[in-house]
């Protein structure tokens, strides 16, 4: 979620700051844990003031909602939404503790299990359906198929993408300067495709959307703003859906990786194009295509019982 396209009241900033002085000095808790708890209240807080909900009227359902909407936008797995069910449980303890509210709806929601997880990814082929499935003639849509060529062509993130300002791409070079989580910055080398549909863009396509000549963003919307991401997860959706394929943007990023392995890309480059610290976070993928290699040991070995050719058709 984002926390630029709506503002919290001067109250609701006040409770904030009311509540990280609470976490330091009450709950005695750590400087980083302030930081990650601030935050999640803040961006929970913009959830409820986004659906006009009340915050001392919330119950479970509404944790819940939230829960899933971080899913399908961040991308966030168990282990994530556990640490944000953690904030929330300590979020209602302080308006509990300030006579903000009288009930603590996050402590009846039950925590995410932090087993083996794996994404969800698509094949190429559905990948190229997908994109094609994009109109050629249409400025918008010539612009969502090159952001969503740019993410599966580099393993993005949404969040990534929709802050790129056009001074991040280098046509000569087909890299771009990516900023990720933390501020941290890596260099993006993006594939020929990509790289001609953002050539495109930057010829034909942007120019028709932008309004002021000072911005600079590299993705408009048809205000000449700079895309959201919540926009952005619903022109995608509405695509998806409409060819019956059940993905998100994230699972663009999830493929992307899953390919670059699948296709002999060693571990160590591919954390490295995605942006993850630990590289334990992209040993997922691996996982993954053993997973893959073992179902076409399922279905074509005949050590497998599953084999077709074992079948008894009478032949000599």
């Amino acid at each position: 979620m984002t926390e630029n396209e709506t503002e919290l009241s001067p109250s609701e900033e006040e409770l904030l700051r009311s509540y990280s002085r609470y976490v330091i000095y009450q709950r005695r808790l750590s400087e980083k844990t302030r930081e990650v708890y601030s935050h999640e209240a803040r961006l929970y807080l913009l959830f409820l003031r986004a659906g006009e909900r009340q915050l001392e009227a919330t119950t479970p359902d509404d944790i819940e909602r939230y829960l899933i909407e971080r899913r399908n936008e961040d991308g966030t797995g168990e282990r994530t939404e556990g640490k944000i069910l953690s904030a929330l449980r300590s979020f209602y303890t302080f308006l509990i503790f300030s006579g903000g509210t009288e009930n603590n709806p996050a402590s009846l929601v039950e925590k995410p299990k932090e087993g083996e997880h794996f994404p969800r990814v698509i094949t190429e082929e559905e990948v190229d359906a997908l994109l094609a499935a994009f109109p050629s003639d249409d400025i918008l849509s010539v612009r969502d198929y090159t952001m969503f060529e740019l993410i599966y062509s580099s393993g993005m993130r949404i969040s990534e993408a929709v802050a790129l300002n056009v001074s991040s791409y280098r046509s000569e070079e087909g890299t771009i300067s990516v900023i990720g989580k933390r501020d941290k910055e890596r260099l993006v080398f993006i594939g020929e495709i990509a790289r001609d549909a953002l050539d495109r863009y930057l010829a034909e396509i942007r120019p028709k959307l932008i309004k002021k000549p000072k911005e600079t963003a590299l993705f408009l919307n048809r205000r000449g703003e700079r895309i959201t991401r919540q926009a952005a997860h619903k022109r995608f959706k509405e695509t998806a859906d409409r060819i019956g394929l059940d993905a998100t943007i994230h699972t663009l990023r999830h493929s992307f990786a899953s390919h670059m392995i699948e296709n002999g890309a060693d571990i160590r480059s591919v954390q490295e194009m995605l942006g993850h610290s630990d590289v334990r976070t992209t040993q997922i993928y691996t996982h993954l295509d053993t997973s893959s290699l073992l179902a076409f040991f399922d279905k074509y070995s005949p050590l497998s019982g599953n084999n077709a050719e074992d079948d008894d058709t009478g032949d000599e």
